[in-house]
């Protein structure tokens, strides 16, 4: 008698429990918000990446998709504290070189610098993850991948622009692109990733190619008509 009296005491206490009582029993809570943003987020970055990857291998994927969440949570929160700065030295940067003040604008750069080596430890902990799953090229791809392929479309350019390249010149120029593909993975929008591929064609045109005894300028312009001539010809 005593059982079945417990019985009826607690059917009882469930029956009369307020429905959020009960909700909280039979239903798994909802996801928060913020971690469905992460969520879609993460996969938003991973995707490109991924397709670009090809791994076919479920464990890589897993952990590439891991890193890269890992990176643009710290990346987002980052840029968050630092983005009016860099916005501020970004356009100190164009305003001197629209005034052709090489010393201001080179200042401007370092200040740049400066403060993108407060995200280094990120950068760098990102790169250590996707080597611990993936090959050299595999991790420029996925730097490609973060980058729209600008060092392949920009050096691809470079050679219709200087067809005379050297061997040697051309792996200079590569290099330079590939490390403003390195400092572009960081950038917090487009423009930004443009704005470092900039800083290395400056470095590339105004410094080395001219000291190789190039008229950049002149090239360029040699380029352009080149185009036009071959639209004129093709209408």
């Amino acid at each position: 008698m005593k059982s079945i009296a417990l019985a009826i005491l607690a059917i009882a206490i469930l029956v009369a429990a307020p429905p959020a009582i009960l909700a909280q029993t039979t239903a798994p809570s909802a996801p928060a918000p913020a971690d469905e943003k992460q969520k879609a987020s993460a996969e938003k970055h991973s995707k490109p990446i991924l397709d670009a990857l090809k791994l076919q291998d479920p464990a890589k994927e897993t952990a590439v998709r891991a890193a890269v969440s890992e990176f643009f949570a710290a990346h987002n929160t980052w840029h968050q504290s630092n983005d009016a700065k860099l916005k501020e030295l970004w356009n100190n940067f164009n305003h001197a070189r629209s005034k052709q003040d090489k010393a201001a604008a080179d200042k401007a750069l370092a200040d740049i610098d400066a403060v993108y080596a407060t995200f280094k430890p990120d950068h760098e902990k990102f790169l250590n993850s996707l080597a611990a799953v993936l090959s050299p090229d595999q991790i420029a791809t996925v730097e490609d991948a973060l980058t729209v392929n600008k060092v392949k479309v920009t050096y691809n350019v470079y050679l219709q622009i200087f067809p005379t390249l050297t061997d040697e010149q051309k792996k200079v120029v590569l290099k330079d692109l590939e490390d403003a593909r390195e400092q572009a993975i960081d950038a917090g929008s487009m423009a930004e990733k443009s704005a470092f591929f900039k800083k290395y064609k400056i470095k590339i045109e105004e410094d080395y190619l001219t000291a190789q005894g190039y008229d950049p300028k002149q090239a360029r312009k040699d380029f352009a008509a080149k185009g036009k001539s071959a639209d004129a010809e093709a209408k």
